[in-house]
């Protein structure tokens, strides 16, 4: 009677994940390779949307994950002004680059990002659809401060 659970439910994680997944300990859970080949199958693209404020690193991290130089970046004065995407085919991962949200006036620059990111996502498919939303903050930052907080409402 307990294995009812338990095949009851490597059933259904089998059922969704094909043989990437096993509950016996002889192939020891989540085989990865097979799971990526599925996600990949799936999904094919990943959309990575980044916000934060102006020169925490957004697009530094951008170059950093394409391993080249493809996001312009600057220190001080906002670089990026409007929604930006960086596309790389290879490892399936789409990014998007946002506006600064700076500490005055960050209500308005939300909005407008917000508005520009509907815009542009109007002509997507729904496979192209944002999947990860990721909040850069600065390091040194001990604090989230309320123009993040505000970014949570959208």
């Amino acid at each position: 009677m307990e294995h009812d659970g338990y095949n009851k439910l490597n059933g259904i994680l089998r059922g969704f994940l094909g043989d990437s997944f096993t509950l016996d300990g002889k192939e020891g859970g989540l085989n990865m390779s097979k799971m990526l080949e599925f996600i990949k199958k799936e999904k094919p693209k990943m959309n990575i949307l980044l916000m934060g404020a102006t020169g925490v690193g957004k697009s530094s991290l951008i170059n950093a994950l394409f391993r080249e130089e493809i996001a312009k970046t600057g220190v001080g004065k906002p670089i990026t002004q409007h929604l930006e995407k960086y596309i790389d085919e290879k490892k399936g991962l789409i990014l998007w680059d946002t506006k600064g949200i700076e500490a005055k006036d960050y209500h308005d620059t939300v909005q407008s990002v917000q508005k520009e990111m509907e815009e542009s996502f109007e002509k997507l498919d729904e496979k192209e659809a944002i999947d990860v939303a990721y909040l850069c903050v600065k390091e040194t930052s001990g604090r989230v401060e309320e123009r993040e907080r505000a970014i949570k409402l959208y």
